[in-house]
């Protein structure tokens, strides 16, 4: 049985507790894309540099719904990712 504790900062899955911890700051690129696999997301945006030059790559969405998801993401990170 599935108790989800997201809000208290773990979960408990089969009677076992795991603790899930803040994302990492120092990932690098492949382990950063790594961890949003073990994560049910419905859509992604990824935004990086490749010699200088930014690269945006996104799942099936419009300009409107990448936006919404990048200020989303602007929030978390004035917020200390909580």
């Amino acid at each position: 049985m599935l108790y989800d504790f997201k809000r208290k900062g773990f979960r408990i899955m089969n009677d076992k507790k795991v603790i899930e911890l803040p994302a990492s700051t120092n990932f690098n690129p492949e382990q950063a894309l790594h961890s949003m696999f073990s994560h049910d997301c419905s859509d992604v945006i990824c935004i990086g540099y490749s010699n200088g030059e930014l690269v945006v790559r996104s799942s099936r969405m419009t300009r409107a719904e990448a936006l919404f998801l990048l200020e989303q993401a602007k929030q978390w990170a004035l917020h200390g990712g909580t």
